[in-house]
């Protein structure tokens, strides 16, 4: 099990004047919105419980939450690779694997958070998704998106359950995101992935991980303390005008395969 992380300020509860050092659970953290959103919450002061393996289990989860929580703020940050195929190729193992890494572990993380932030009359969900819950991808990523999908309306559903309780949940829908699992470095760097960029995100530029973190900060903070079940688009406006097919895609950019593609 990860041991909890400090950072040194601490922040203002809602409903408080005065700081307090909260406890936040990161999953998935060295994948996806994971390290710029465990950096964020260390240098607002609060105490973090990041965790990089993979969850494959209730039980799992329930011992994780015994033995770190009860948490203050869970950032179900999930992370699976995409499969770009058409529907009718997507076999039983694919979607499997993709509901088992997007949409089983929230489901076991809201359980197993959500009874002490009912109880304690206060807590926070954060859940990254994806643009495509949105606005469908150009690609054949039938799986991918439908397993984001149910995130999101999971995120609305069971913010409709707590929020009588003292419990924000929340969403994102980040796209065109710096992140070391759908935009690593190496394909940041290169120029024939930063000119297809220009040409397909209205921003002109990918967002760095500071600029998601700071949406998830966000949603976690007292400024959005009116805000229940939504989705934030986080994506430069990729998903609010038409736009001609891709120029890359996910799992390869056109102009140099091999590279990480779009969400």
């Amino acid at each position: 099990m990860p041991a909890p992380r400090r950072g040194t300020q601490g922040v203002r509860a809602e409903g408080y004047g005065a700081r307090v050092r909260r406890r936040v659970l990161v999953t998935d953290a060295t994948e996806f919105l994971g390290p710029g959103v465990v950096a964020r919450f260390l240098a607002e002061g609060d105490e973090v419980v990041d965790v990089a393996e993979p969850l494959r289990s209730r039980a799992q989860v329930e011992a994780l939450v015994a033995q770190h929580g009860p948490f203050d703020v869970l950032v179900a940050n999930l992370e699976a690779p995409i499969t770009v195929a058409p529907v009718e190729e997507h076999d039983d193992a694919t979607l499997a694997e993709l509901f088992d890494r997007l949409v089983h572990p929230l489901f076991w993380l809201l359980g197993a958070c959500l009874p002490p932030m009912r109880e304690q009359g206060a807590g926070i969900v954060v859940v990254p998704t994806s643009a495509t819950v949105l606005r469908s991808s150009s690609h054949p990523i039938a799986g991918y998106e439908a397993a984001r999908a149910a995130q999101a309306a999971l995120v609305r559903s069971v913010a409709r359950e707590v929020a009588g309780d003292g419990v924000r949940v929340n969403g994102l829908a980040p796209n065109f995101i710096e992140n070391p699992s759908y935009f690593p470095p190496e394909t940041v760097a290169d120029p024939d992935f930063q000119r297809a960029v220009r040409a397909e995100v209205p921003a002109r530029r990918l967002g760095s991980a500071e600029e998601a973190a700071a949406v998830v900060w966000w949603l976690a903070s007292p400024e959005s303390s009116y805000v229940h079940g939504t989705v934030v688009p986080t994506d430069g406006a990729g998903g609010s005008v038409e736009r001609p097919r891709r120029t890359f895609r996910p799992g390869g950019c056109a102009a140099a395969p091999g590279h990480s593609g779009c969400r």
